[in-house]
């Protein structure tokens, strides 16, 4: 996430004006560099490069496929950019999320604390034996 933000922060204004309805909510602010901090802090020495940031379905498509679909497609799509392996940093308490990267096949690497007092499952999908 950390060279998302960086990225967005080239374009000054046009950030300015998308997080304009966060600047008055300080809480969000700080999860926002809970985010750019947690690329620095979580233990990359074994963690694969590639990441999958956010996978997210409108209700009324979820249990229709979808998420698998964008899922299978991601995973090709890092292999094919010769990537192994991708990761994935999941909140304890989201227990939907946890089944479905299992079922996917990805697998617990670790714990990370992306925002403070909450943890998170790394977890890795192995793309190549």
């Amino acid at each position: 996430m950390g060279s998302i933000y960086r990225t967005m922060l080239r374009k000054p204004v046009a950030l300015g004006l998308s997080l304009l309805p966060s600047i008055v909510k300080p809480a969000r602010i700080k999860r926002i560099l809970d985010i750019l901090r947690y690329g620095r802090n979580e233990p990359t020495a074994q963690l694969p490069r590639a990441e999958l940031l956010s996978l997210a379905v409108a209700p009324d498509a979820r249990g229709s496929g979808v998420a698998e679909r964008l899922y299978h497609r991601l995973a090709t799509y890092f292999e094919e950019a010769g990537e192994g392996a991708f990761k994935i940093t999941v909140g304890d308490a989201l227990a939907p999320a946890h089944r479905f990267y299992t079922r996917m096949g990805a697998a617990p690497a670790g714990r990370v604390e992306v925002h403070q007092g909450q943890g998170s499952i790394l977890y890795v999908h192995t793309l190549v034996e």
